[in-house]
């Protein structure tokens, strides 16, 4: 059996859970936990501060310099606690890699290592009677006001972020991963502290581990650890995107250079679909690379966009198409935009553009197998939706897509929702 085909090993029941990926691939060893926290208006923020308190000290290393000096004393590892979204979750991570012990003086137990330092950050953190140290939380609370200020600036993100806020329309997965700069600043220690303490209580939490390691091992450091081996609420059911029944448009002004126009598509196929591997060539020959038909069409030749892609989302079963378009480019970027998809309706697809849609799609999935938190993401998206093909197996079912095929599932992608981001100039947009 290949090494792709053994893929993830390990147990999932009850919220709590781990995967193994058994691989000698690499020299190192990955160990990565993720709480799924819901998205809740209001309430985000909370948990966006939470893993960046959690990084900085801890009960037996309580400041950044001896938390670093830690991870040098273990080779030189690396840790990292990020926020991040998916479908209508929010997403708190803890990486820690490090060398695997295989290849160290000594052979050490890195595995039993990296668990026991990711345990300490997420579970034993600074606190000062019984709170959060005062001056983490007050830095860390300045610099989550200057990330969601830095979403804002990004005029790209911005507008992304825009279009999934009116797709959800009071919909959970419309909530933003770090929540509002409103709502960042009216946070307290003990706002902070509550949402930390509901984590633990009530938070699908799963693990992962990648590298030369025995499965087993994994499974004997699990039963030896209560704390993360104990049972959490069960893992939340990634919901679909529930379209409208007519499409929406929404233009926003502001003093931007360049004009975004993003356009979501319902598809009603998530990964877990037997159509998923079907849409994936669909979004690969509409809008996935430069021999793509809306790269071709709105790009080059008619030299109306800077930028044209298709991108997927798996969990919510969304398709966006997006293009930064001079203003007054929008209805004739639109048009041709809405002609690709229609043209894609009745199978104008060329052999060639199936060919290359594949062989571009291969790179893409294999090149995945080269970063362990690659594979780590497609497995943990895979877990949220209940399956799906991914790695060799995904590569084998897009093998097998006919044109008829990319044509079935054209007949389900439906336009949603138009949103657009022009200059606040006027005379100088020809959106309404």
């Amino acid at each position: 059996m290949t090494e792709g085909a053994v893929g993830f090993r390990g147990h999932f029941e009850a919220g709590r859970g781990w995967y193994c990926y058994p691989t000698k691939r690499f020299k190192t060893l990955s160990v990565y936990a993720y709480w799924l926290n819901p998205l809740t208006a209001g309430e985000t923020s909370g948990g966006a501060l939470v893993p960046q308190i959690l990084r900085r000290a801890s009960q037996s290393w309580n400041s950044t310099v001896l938390v670093e000096r830690r991870l040098e004393e273990l080779y030189g590892a690396s840790f990292r606690a990020e926020v991040g979204k998916i479908g209508d979750q929010q997403l708190l991570s803890f990486q820690f890699d490090a060398v695997n012990g295989r290849f160290l003086p000594g052979h050490p137990d890195m595995l039993s290592q990296g668990l026991n330092f990711v345990r300490e950050m997420m579970y034993r953190p600074l606190t000062v009677d019984g709170r959060f140290d005062r001056a983490i939380f007050e830095q860390e609370k300045v610099l989550l006001g200057r990330q969601i200020q830095a979403l804002i600036n990004d005029k790209g993100r911005y507008a992304l972020n825009r279009l999934v806020e009116v797709l959800a329309d009071g919909q959970r997965f419309g909530i933003s991963r770090l929540g509002t700069l409103e709502e960042a600043e009216r946070l307290t220690m003990d706002d902070v502290l509550k949402v930390y303490t509901e984590l633990q209580r009530r938070c699908p939490l799963i693990w992962f581990v990648v590298g030369d390691v025995d499965p087993n091992a994994v499974q004997q450091a699990f039963d030896a650890s209560p704390e993360m081996a104990d049972t959490r609420g069960p893992l939340a059911t990634m919901t679909k995107f529930r379209p409208h029944g007519q499409a929406r448009a929404v233009v926003d002004r502001q003093p931007v250079q360049q004009g975004k126009v993003n356009l979501g598509y319902a598809t009603g196929i998530t990964a877990n679909d037997p159509d998923y591997p079907a849409l994936v060539m669909y979004a690969g020959v509409l809008g996935g690379f430069p021999h793509s038909k809306l790269f071709m069409n709105v790009r080059e030749k008619a030299s109306l966009a800077y930028y044209a892609y298709a991108r997927l989302d798996a969990v919510l079963g969304l398709m966006i198409v997006g293009a930064g378009i001079e203003f007054d480019n929008f209805d004739a970027a639109v048009d041709i935009i809405n002609q690709q998809v229609d043209l894609m309706r009745q199978g104008s697809i060329s052999d060639e553009e199936m060919q290359f849609t594949f062989k571009g799609l291969t790179n893409e999935i294999r090149a995945e197998n080269d970063s362990p938190g690659r594979i780590i993401g497609r497995q943990l998206e895979r877990v949220l939706v209940g399956g799906g093909p991914s790695g060799p197996q995904l590569i084998e079912a897009l093998s097998q897509v006919t044109k008829q095929d990319v044509m079935r599932v054209a007949e389900q992608v439906r336009l949603d929702a138009t949103y657009f981001l022009t200059t606040d100039r006027q005379g100088q947009s020809a959106a309404q």
